[in-house]
């Protein structure tokens, strides 16, 4: 392959003060402005300044060229790169674009874009080619002869590919070396490409947003070897009570397909410790990616990521799968309307009354690369049409890893765009209202959670003091599990945390049943959960500030209500209740629990009318 490249040097010093934004160069090309017009040496391009634009017409079919500026951009400030430039001659494959933080031919980076509706960010590294990123679809990508307006922009830890003012493409700054300070034009191959204008600015970044009690000698401790290896260890979802963890590992020789990721699971020992992890297996793993992003409070159903196809392939969507007494279910299909993902990349992470779906891809809508969006469970079982959850949320970055907490309002997630330490940060926001779309300021975790390198995929067991998550810092491979406390401004509101058995009021066998707990008086279902089927063990998660009504049902019994009081807790309380369900048989008395009485009087309090509405159902 051969490279070619036209630098143009100025003199110009550019002192950067204080000015929160300050333009650097900005040619409009009503002349060459310095830029280098002519045949190149090789005779194989001709640039003309003509009519405000730099035309270049190149009849080498081999290779790369590029025309530059020396513009020098602090790796530290926030800076962006714009250009007005089409493609007018030349096969429709042959790429054009941005180039930029270029040392010489050899050391060079390039947003570049293909007038068939393709993007990607990539670089030259002594001499080698890299991709960066995928070739992503842009359908905003003006055909030949119509103008495109490109930008390459550095916010905090993301520099993003821009096409007519959407975001396409995201790379990390820091984890790749700037080159040099040449910026300019660069394409492939023989065409014909027009230059308009170009403007480079620079301006300073947002200061980084710590969460309140961030402890500076608190630090993240590894899981060790029981749990971290060579390979890539990813946190996928937590037990409530935080005594069951599964994660995926790729590149694991105990994989299905060892390029692959698949799901274990490890649980923790009565000292603390966590058990050697086991492969979930089949059906749940194939040879395809597998990993889980979300188990119920009661351990019975076990969420994956993507759809199980009966050709053995991974469809768009999410699915699950149910304990049974001989290990799990075949996944059943849980598909989202008018799915679409840009990326190659999707994670996800379900709210604890599995009710809400928070998905991290890339749409035609995405502010940024990858976006956070939300999606609610629907009376068929599949999901409503993703909703993006906004500017306040979603950067130009990846937006990733979102986690929901026990209290269904508080939500972790990973980001390159928000103000951070370097790499991908994990951050903390709060749910200001049933729509999903308006959320807090994020807050970072501070630089005890957060290094230079990335942070991804953190969990929370309910009890909300510490927090399990990824991280590529001081890894035994690449990512490995990490553990550490959360800042006190973290954590999610109080949790009652209500788990027991369900069983045969007369024998004390266990029973498999449904478990439902409601909000009283109203009586509106806020969660359910399923009692084992090997056990009758259930578990239930009751956010602080309500009073609940607990029930259980099975076939052949008649249901039974216990009442939870968590109007008043100040911190994460455990209750064991085992609940004793009575088999329906005439002349036998049945014990109605939720029904209350005004002291010292006969009125009926509000909080008995769910309870006495199902009796009524009942006779």
């Amino acid at each position: 392959m051969r490279f070619l490249a036209i630098l143009l040097v100025f003199s110009t010093c550019y002192a950067i003060g204080i000015a929160q934004e300050r333009t650097l160069i900005k040619r409009t090309f009503d002349d060459a402005g310095g830029w280098f017009t002519g045949e190149t040496s090789d005779g194989n391009c001709t640039v003309e300044a003509e009519d405000g634009v730099l035309r270049y017409e190149e009849t080498d079919d081999n290779g790369f060229r590029y025309f530059s500026e020396s513009v020098p951009l602090d790796a530290w400030r926030n800076w962006s790169i714009k250009m007005r430039i089409r493609q007018v001659g030349g096969e429709e494959k042959h790429a054009y674009g941005i180039a930029f933080n270029a040392e010489d031919v050899q050391n060079i980076y390039h947003f570049i874009i293909r007038d068939d509706g393709r993007a990607r960010i990539g670089r030259m590294k002594e001499g080698t080619y890299e991709d960066v990123d995928e070739w992503t679809t842009a359908k905003n990508v003006n055909p030949q002869g119509e103008w495109n307006v490109l930008e390459v922009r550095k916010e905090n830890d993301a520099i993003s590919g821009y096409v007519n003012g959407k975001a396409i493409v995201t790379m990390t700054a820091s984890y790749f070396r700037v080159f040099g300070s040449k910026q300019g034009v660069i394409y492939y191959g023989a065409q014909t490409v027009e230059l308009d204008d170009i403007e480079i600015k620079q301006w300073e970044p947002k200061p980084v947003r710590p969460v309140s009690g961030v402890d500076p000698n608190v630090k993240p401790v590894s899981l060790g070897t029981q749990l971290n290896s060579t390979a890539d260890e990813s946190v996928d979802c937590i037990s409530s009570d935080g005594s069951v963890l599964y994660f995926s590992r790729k590149d694991h020789d105990g994989n299905v397909t060892k390029d692959k990721r698949d799901i274990w699971v490890t649980t923790k020992t009565s000292g603390g410790s966590w058990s050697t992890p086991k492969n979930l297996g089949a059906p749940i793993n194939n040879e395809g990616n597998n990993f889980a992003i979300a188990v119920t409070q009661d351990l019975n159903t076990l969420f994956l990521q993507g759809t199980y196809e009966s050709d053995g392939s991974m469809g768009k969507g999410v699915s699950y799968s149910t304990r049974t007494k001989d290990g799990w279910s075949a996944p059943v299909n849980m598909p989202i309307d008018d799915y679409e993902n840009l990326n190659a990349y999707v994670n996800s992470h379900m709210s604890p009354d599995g009710s809400v779906l928070v998905t991290s891809i890339q749409t035609g809508e995405s502010i940024g690369s990858n976006d956070l969006y939300v999606c609610f469970r629907q009376a068929n079982n599949t999901w409503s049409k993703p909703k993006n959850l906004g500017p306040v949320i979603n950067t130009q970055g990846v937006e990733m890893g979102p986690f929901v907490a026990g209290d269904g309002k508080t939500m972790f997630f990973s980001s390159t765009g928000h103000p951070g330490y370097g790499g991908r940060d994990l951050y903390v926001t709060r749910r200001l209202d049933d729509t999903w779309l308006n959320w807090s300021e994020p807050e970072n975790l501070g630089n005890g959670v957060n290094s230079d390198e990335h942070e991804t995929f953190i969990q929370v067991p309910s009890r909300g003091d510490s927090a399990y998550y990824s991280s590529t810092k001081n890894s035994l491979g690449q990512d490995d599990i990490i553990s550490i406390p959360l800042p006190s401004g973290a954590r999610p509101i109080a949790l009652l945390m209500v788990r027991g058995r369900v069983l045969d009021a007369e024998t004390k066998k266990p029973l498999t049943a449904n478990v439902f707990y409601e909000a009283l008086p109203s009586g509106k279902l806020v969660g359910t959960a399923t009692s084992s089927a090997v056990d009758g063990t259930y578990r239930v998660g009751l956010v602080n500030g309500t009073l609940y009504g607990v029930r259980a049902e099975a076939d052949g019994y008649y249901a039974l209500s216990e009442q939870f009081d968590a109007r008043s807790l100040g911190t994460y309380v455990e209750a064991d209740r085992d609940l004793y369900l009575t088999p329906i048989k005439m002349n036998v008395a049945i014990r109605l629990n939720n029904v209350f009485f005004d002291v010292g009087k006969y009125d009926l309090r509000a909080e008995s009318y769910p309870e006495l509405d199902r009796l009524v159902e009942f006779l």
